[in-house]
């Protein structure tokens, strides 16, 4: 038995194979309710002029902006809904990413307010203990621990 690498299959010329199940070594068939359909997305290529109404699905599911589908679009109003549910698709993940990317300026901003008030805070720090405050009413006045006072000098 072959096995078949259809990404590559020169062979295969259609975009649509169909397969039945049959018993290896008497040939028999074993159902005729039940077909193996391969559609092959790659393959259509070339083929824009051709007509059905597969290949109009095909074409939607490979490039849904294409000139070919919006034409089709016009005519078939399942093919048109399809349309309209991927751009509410769309839309929803667009927004759903719009809301990720403020959330995360919101944060990148809140931290970097935290950094810019500590680092004030260490910067006051120094110039109160240069004054001769004494260190522990340094760390009351910032509420910076002594480790960290220290360390900044």
């Amino acid at each position: 038995m072959e096995n078949i690498d259809f990404a590559n299959n020169q062979t295969i010329k259609s975009f649509l194979s169909q397969k039945i199940i049959e018993e290896k070594n008497r040939k028999l068939i074993l159902t005729d309710k039940l077909e193996i359909v391969i559609l092959e997305l790659n393959k259509i290529k070339g083929k824009e002029k051709l007509e059905g109404e597969l290949l109009d699905w095909l074409f939607f599911i490979d490039n849904p902006k294409s000139e070919r589908v919006k034409e089709k679009m016009k005519k078939n109003k399942e093919l048109k809904e399809a349309g309209t549910k991927l751009k509410t698709m769309s839309r929803a993940e667009y927004r759903e990413r719009m809301e990720w990317f403020r959330e995360k300026a919101r944060l990148d901003y809140n931290t970097g307010m935290s950094s810019a008030k500590k680092q004030g805070k260490l910067e006051d720090a120094k110039k109160m203990l240069e004054e001769g405050i004494e260190l522990e009413i340094v760390m009351k006045i910032t509420g910076l621990e002594k480790e960290e006072i220290l360390s900044y000098n």
